[in-house]
């Protein structure tokens, strides 16, 4: 197989050169439909995590008027559109994020959390709970059509909690073990001396495991058998999917949120992957010097979504509009800090947070939500996104279950007495 490079395959070419490699493949492609009748069957997810617990008001949440509420020297409130957010002169990539893509970008303000624990706030913004038991929200997604992709959810860097989604979840190695597994290289990393086969060996390896799978489907084998026969089948055919894609595609991913944009655009652009797992700065909690750091992260993230989200328009979908016209963004982190600066000029830990979502299937130029003077989250009205005082906390389980909306999943098979806010999601 050439070598071909990665902006080769994502041009012109792409969709063609994609047919071809996954053209003799078991595995179907998945076709989506351009923006604006995308359904939600057909959108893609990437999440970008930050660890340690945001200050939302240094951007998301304006609380300006709120003297509960220390604020940043020099920081205004801005607009563009009917989405408004906090500017600082420090932060000129935020604003540059949502003057380009405020008509995409909805805002989630005084999402509860219920602790102040990191591990505890982790996995319950990622699955509304803290049981083992669950699967995080792009593991649901990738799992409900495992069949259609080589790697439903590829977790670049960042959280993952699998659950019972755990056949549809790759993680990609901090150390490029995906990689060496492709490539056969990861041998080489034993002590042990171990010759590997050749390209012809592997090959005959590989027909005669197919044959006996095949074998094994076809005779009397118990209903047990049959079924372990089939998944090996599924995981095989993936794995020979993927060799083919060893050479073309940089699985390394990096650690630095830029290289990890590239691999997750990659994947999702050649229909490998639904949903990718990406992280972002990992010092958000700040106990001292609250401003600097936060603003200084904040400015980093925002320069790498401006990043991400100009890529995503510039590549080709697999509906004839761009990755963009396919593709949700969801930014979170896992809990908010307190309102007011402690005696070290930091904040500590505090229940209540915001997440950024952009792209289709939301309504975006919107922000929902509110937080009240005591800096506590009002609450919201699922039919519309409205505030009232007789809708529902705007808690980590129904952002959960609005993102499962807009990927066309019922939050009923998964959550329970849980609906999602149906009035941000866009027909």
């Amino acid at each position: 197989m050439p070598t071909v490079n990665r902006r080769q395959l994502l041009g012109h070419g792409a969709r063609a050169l994609g047919a071809g490699i996954f053209g003799a493949a078991t595995l179907p492609v998945r076709r989506a439909l351009a923006a604006p009748s995308l359904s939600g069957d057909d959108l893609k997810l990437v999440f970008v995590f930050n660890y340690g617990g945001w200050d939302p008001t240094r951007v998301l949440a304006d609380e300006l008027w709120n003297g509960n509420v220390d604020m940043e020297r020099d920081a205004q409130t801005a607009t563009a559109g009917d989405l408004s957010w906090v500017s600082h002169p420090d932060r000129p990539s935020v604003d540059s994020f949502f003057q380009r893509y405020h008509r995409r970008s909805l805002i989630l303000n005084g999402v509860l959390v219920p602790s102040v624990a990191h591990e505890n706030c982790l996995r319950l913004m990622m699955t509304g709970s803290t049981s083992s038991e669950r699967a995080d929200w792009p593991a649901i997604v990738g799992y409900t059509q495992a069949d259609a992709f080589a790697l439903p959810h590829i977790v670049v860097q960042g959280p993952a909690f699998p659950g019972y989604a755990g056949s549809a979840v790759t993680r990609t190695g901090s150390s490029g073990q995906l990689e060496g597994l492709l490539s056969g290289g990861i041998v080489d990393w034993s002590d042990l001396q171990t010759g590997r086969p050749g390209s012809l060996a592997e090959a005959r390896m590989d027909a005669w495991l197919e044959r006996r799978l095949a074998a094994v489907s076809e005779t009397h084998a118990s209903a047990a058998m049959r079924e372990r026969a089939a998944y090996y089948r599924t995981a095989h055919a993936r794995g020979r999917e993927l060799k083919d894609l060893a050479s073309v595609l940089d699985w390394s991913g990096g650690t630095d949120l830029g290289s990890q944009v590239d691999l997750a655009i990659d994947t999702l652009a050649m229909g490998i992957s639904r949903c990718a797992m990406l992280a972002g700065s990992y010092g958000w909690d700040t106990h001292s010097d609250n401003d600097p750091a936060q603003s200084s992260n904040f400015e980093s993230l925002f320069g790498h979504l401006v990043d991400l989200m100009d890529k995503l328009s510039a590549t080709p979908g697999q509906g004839g509009g761009s990755l963009a016209d396919e593709t949700l963004l969801v930014v979170m982190s896992e809990m908010g800090r307190t309102p007011q600066l402690n005696e070290n000029d930091g904040k500590d830990h505090w229940p209540y947070t915001s997440v950024l979502m952009c792209g289709p299937r939301i309504t975006g130029d919107r922000v929902v939500g509110d937080f009240d003077p005591y800096y506590y989250g009002k609450k919201v009205d699922r039919a519309t996104g409205e505030l009232s005082e007789h809708g529902h906390d705007l808690n980590v389980e129904e952002v959960g279950a609005t993102i499962l909306l807009a990927a066309g999943i019922d939050p009923g098979d998964h959550l329970t007495g849980v609906q999602g806010i149906s009035g941000v999601i866009a027909g």
